[in-house]
């Protein structure tokens, strides 16, 4: 209904205004139109009401605990559109599920993920399966150009050992492996962080030590350059007591869990 103005005439009892009737009508159907507006027609609603500067939501019964919706520190002109769907409105803070969202460009800190990631034709992409108590996990880091991105074994245990399965009798198929490295050109210890040795003996020949390896099937390769020898020391040793490697010659070691064996090296000279 139209907004009806009683008519008060030019002047006071000039007999040209509203008639009381008819001031008392539209007095009436204003009251009506808003009772029909703010509650059921006969009573205002008792658990909507406005304030100055929110909506009021009453709970199931009149006392101090209330809903307010509230534009705070607005200094421009908001638009908030209502999906044309029925549902429940998310908030910020609280614990919700949703369904069915596609987020855009988002940025999400330390997001808790149950089972995996699928693909966007709903097919499983990556699977996850966590552990009770788990300590070490992987770390993935990008780089800057003309550098490698590492996927990394980290954690709480000082040591901790990256695992890549194939299923079952599957294998592990890399395009092309290179291993980490170590040069030493003096007499000590090889490094237990490095799967090949480069023994470089330039000053002399050098007397290099091997501590037992960290897990089975652990591989080190040794070669020799310079022009001298290196002779190879394991703590344990299956063959003998060490191995000499001339210059030029290299050496594949394998760990058995209990000792270093030579494999594929038949003219190396073994000590007993």
């Amino acid at each position: 209904m139209a907004r009806q103005n009683i008519n008060i005439g030019a002047a006071a009892n000039d007999g040209t205004g509203d008639t009381l009737r008819a001031a008392g009508t539209k007095i009436n159907s204003t009251f009506t139109e808003l009772y029909t507006k703010l509650g059921d027609g006969d009573n205002l609603s008792s658990q909507i009401t406005l304030e100055d500067s929110a909506i009021v939501f009453e709970g199931g019964t009149d006392d101090d605990f209330e809903t307010r919706l509230v534009a705070s520190n607005v200094t421009s002109d908001i638009i908030i559109q209502l999906p044309n769907i029925s549902g429940v409105i998310s908030s910020v803070s609280s614990v919700e599920t949703l369904t069915n969202k596609t987020l855009q460009t988002p940025t999400i800190n330390s997001p808790v993920i149950n089972t995996g990631i699928r693909d966007n034709n709903d097919n499983n992409l990556i699977n996850l399966t966590p552990t009770p108590n788990a300590v070490n996990e992987i770390t993935i880091v990008n780089a800057i150009s003309n550098s490698g991105p590492q996927i990394n074994a980290t954690g709480t245990n000082t040591n901790v050992q990256l695992n890549l399965n194939g299923k079952q009798e599957g294998t592990v198929n890399l395009s092309k492996l290179s291993l980490g490295f170590s040069e030493i050109a003096t007499t000590g210890t090889a490094s237990n962080n490095a799967s090949y040795i480069i023994c470089t003996t330039t000053s002399g020949s050098i007397n290099v030590a091997l501590n037992d390896g960290s897990t089975h099937g652990e591989i080190k390769i040794f070669t020799c350059k310079g022009g001298n020898t290196a002779t190879v020391t394991p703590d344990n040793f299956a063959q003998g007591t060490s191995f000499e490697l001339d210059n030029n010659e290299g050496a594949t070691c394998i760990w058995d869990g209990s000792n270093w064996f030579l494999i594929g090296n038949q003219n190396i000279t073994t000590v007993v």
